[in-house]
């Protein structure tokens, strides 16, 4: 391919405005179209991307853009039939995660698709600076492979701010009507951070909490687990009082009393503690994870994360749902 890559995105949503800076940003590539049902939302997105068309639907943009690849950034339920749509007119996809609404339709989707056509799953957390940098250090053996771990990932947006406001909910209402809520929106990310950092997993127990009202779906998650044999505990919690609104992640190795990675900072034990601003480095890890789609794109090398991938993670995910209802029947 020796032309820029020609690039649609398909949603319009809040975190939209991170994939078209991502594109603004990657070099040898070109965001030409923007599709939202809402096509104020489209033209509202289409403003930092001079010239871009907009469109109601994925099948306008196809019509009437030469297009290489289409970014899909919609809800899961959405992404099977866009996904098709966009292969069949001989398009490479990226897709935001989870990759759909549980693993039998994800499998369907990775049975489905083009062996002709390269797809990947946008999952940005292992682009962050932190968790790069901690990998580095563990492959050049800068630090020791760890023999357990805690992952914490805590926020205080599920209690009442000073408005009475819940301030996940006024960030993504959307959650509130979510049956599976923190595993399946947000602990995917860490466990396939915890895949990049040590390997494949194994669930051993899990425990779920709903203590929060306004919200259908779990605020709370508990689970152990086995990560490339490293045995350790991944806790979600939105309702901790001294915790920042949104989540912050926390990685603590072996038995040590502060953690590794804390929030946007590491600490190793050679370099020190290095900090990245959490604004920017945010923005950082959607342009680095696009960056890679084009390169591998261009190039035919494998994707990090790949569809198969993505339905690995959510089979995971839809076992921990169902551990959950035997493991530990006791709300905490």
């Amino acid at each position: 391919m020796n032309r820029p890559l020609r690039v649609g995105l398909v949603g319009a949503g809040m975190v939209s405005q991170y994939h078209v800076a991502g594109w603004r940003e990657c070099p040898d590539a070109q965001l030409v179209a923007i599709a939202d049902p809402d096509l104020s939302k489209a033209k509202a997105r289409a403003v930092l991307v001079p010239g871009a068309h907009v469109f109601e639907t994925l099948g306008e943009m196809i019509s009437v853009c030469d297009l290489d690849a289409i970014d899909i950034v919609t809800p899961p339920a959405t992404h099977a039939e866009l996904i098709a749509e966009a292969q069949a007119a001989g398009l490479h996809v990226i897709c935001q995660k989870p990759l759909a609404p549980n693993a039998a339709e994800a499998a369907a989707i990775v049975e489905n698709q083009s062996l002709h056509l390269r797809a990947m799953v946008h999952e940005n957390w292992r682009w962050r600076h932190p968790y790069r940098a901690l990998k580095s250090a563990l492959e050049a053996g800068e630090i020791n492979r760890p023999k357990q771990f805690e992952f914490r990932v805590e926020s205080s947006g599920l209690l009442p701010d000073h408005t009475g406001q819940l301030p996940a909910l006024v960030r993504q209402p959307f959650f509130a009507d979510m049956p599976q809520l923190l595993v399946f929106e947000l602990l995917v990310h860490h466990l396939d951070t915890l895949t990049f950092l040590f390997g494949d997993l194994e669930i051993a127990k899990a425990r779920l909490s709903y203590r929060c009202d306004a919200v259908r779906g779990e605020d709370r998650a508990v689970v152990d687990l086995v990560a490339g044999g490293i045995s350790g505990r991944l806790i979600g919690d939105f309702c901790v009082t001294d915790a920042p609104q949104m989540p912050r992640d926390r990685l603590f190795l072996d038995s040590g009393d502060q953690p590794v990675v804390d929030g946007w900072s590491i600490t190793l034990p050679d370099t020190g503690a290095h900090a990245w601003d959490p604004v920017s480095a945010y923005e950082v890890s959607y342009a680095e994870t696009i960056r890679h789609f084009r390169d591998n794109v261009k190039t035919g090398e494998r994707f990090d994360t790949e569809f198969k991938d993505a339905l690995v993670l959510q089979t995971i995910v839809g076992h921990i749902y169902q551990l959950s209802e035997h493991n530990w029947a006791i709300p905490l």
